[in-house]
């Protein structure tokens, strides 16, 4: 089941779990513009945070926020690894893409690891640029989905 939850409570599984390894500051919000630069402005919107709960227990997380250019940015998508391979995933990407629509938002892009590729193609996502390292991941790409 899928519920709303706290920055608290998916901060604890990004730091611990996603990105345990990441150098800089781990925020609620991503500065990070679709394919190329940076806008402050994505660091002022409210982000809703997803919770994937089994038996009261949170085993898997997401979040959305508005970005610039009418977007919307799915990230942080995370599943134990006990409980992958059961839809999870793509039901937490399905709720952000709902609440992206809610915002009225044009598109809803993401900038996955290669090892979630998967989950986030069976959502309706589609590639937009090369695999390419970045601080959290050896490969990382674009991807977007359009919701108008």
């Amino acid at each position: 089941m899928i519920e709303i939850i706290t920055w608290d409570m998916i901060e604890n599984v990004w730091k611990l779990h996603l990105w345990p390894t990441r150098k800089s500051k781990i925020e609620t919000n991503s500065a990070m513009c679709y394919q190329a630069g940076y806008d402050m402005f994505n660091m002022t919107t409210k982000p809703t945070f997803f919770g994937y709960y089994v038996d009261n227990k949170l085993v898997g997380v997401n979040s959305g926020h508005s970005c610039n250019n009418n977007m919307y940015r799915s990230r942080g998508l995370w599943v134990f690894p006990e409980y992958r391979k059961k839809g999870i995933g793509k039901q937490l990407l399905l709720a952000t893409i709902e609440q992206a629509k809610n915002e009225n938002t044009d598109s809803i892009w993401s900038y996955p690891k290669r090892t979630s590729w998967k989950t986030y193609e069976s959502a309706g996502f589609r590639v937009t640029s090369e695999w390419a390292p970045s601080e959290t991941s050896e490969e990382n790409a674009y991807c977007i989905m359009e919701l108008k």
